[in-house]
């Protein structure tokens, strides 16, 4: 004789399918733009009933977003504002902060603890130095133009071609007259970053300021994120130069070395 499934477990049971089905449409979009809804089902191994029902379910949540022109789909405002309690991320932090408050208090700067996300460079911590001039400009939580300081180009240096061309594609927005906004530019230059391993962002983003940053590589080589330092241009620049261009680097290896 069979045994007996309840009907609690039977919806359990269910649930756990459905919340499978819902994660693998979720992963189809990383690293990946707006999506039709036969790709969504071809990329998550789904038919295309089961896909559009689930579609307009997290829709409904905000879990997913839909361009009314090209009714293609991507992902919705729930999953941005759910990304800053992430645990990878909240651990990050926990590694990295030590670190960066004894780079801030060493110089003087105010320091950044940044991710790439959903094609947006997002602040992860921001660490200031009593001592110092504490850099405001870009607040725990908040996002920076892709084209405007240290770390969001650093952050977008080091995406695939695809992701970059994606990012681009959103339009390329103004903070200074100093902001690189010819994509063509922009795109030479994120190559010059991802060579050297660094960027050096002079009154781009505020005028007099400078910030440097640099990428934290796993141990595969992929990024994790980046960490960066502002301060007033001649605090950060000589003869054009970074000036704390190996003490930041040797910050982002101590980060990496703890993340393995």
């Amino acid at each position: 004789m069979p045994p007996v499934v309840s009907a609690s477990a039977a919806r359990g049971v269910a649930s756990v399918r459905a919340v499978q089905r819902a994660a693998a449409i979720l992963r189809c979009f990383e690293g990946r733009g707006l999506l039709g809804l036969a790709d969504v089902a071809r990329a998550a191994a789904l038919d295309k009933g089961t896909t559009r029902r689930l579609l307009l379910t997290m829709m409904k949540d905000g879990l997913i977003a839909r361009d009314p022109t090209s009714e293609r789909y991507g992902l919705g405002p729930l999953i941005r504002r759910l990304a800053a309690d992430v645990t990878l991320e909240v651990d990050l932090r926990a590694i990295a902060a030590p670190v960066l408050a004894e780079l801030a208090a060493e110089l003087q700067i105010t320091a950044f603890l940044s991710v790439y996300q959903n094609a947006q460079a997002i602040c992860l911590d921001r660490i200031h130095d009593m001592k110092g001039m504490e850099v405001r400009w870009w607040a725990v939580g908040g996002t920076l133009p892709l084209n405007c300081g240290g770390a969001p180009k650093v952050l977008l240096a080091f995406q695939s071609d695809a992701e970059i061309a994606r990012a681009l594609a959103t339009g390329l927005e103004p903070m200074t007259p100093r902001s690189v906004l010819d994509p063509a530019r922009l795109r030479s230059h994120l190559r010059l970053v991802r060579r050297r391993g660094w960027d050096l962002a002079v009154d781009d983003v505020v005028v007099g300021l400078t910030a440097l940053a640099v990428p934290v590589l796993d141990a595969q080589g992929a990024l994790v994120c980046a960490i960066s330092i502002a301060g007033l241009t001649p605090q950060m620049v000589s003869r054009g130069r970074p000036v704390h261009l190996d003490r930041l680097a040797a910050a982002a290896g101590r980060i990496a070395a703890q993340l393995t």
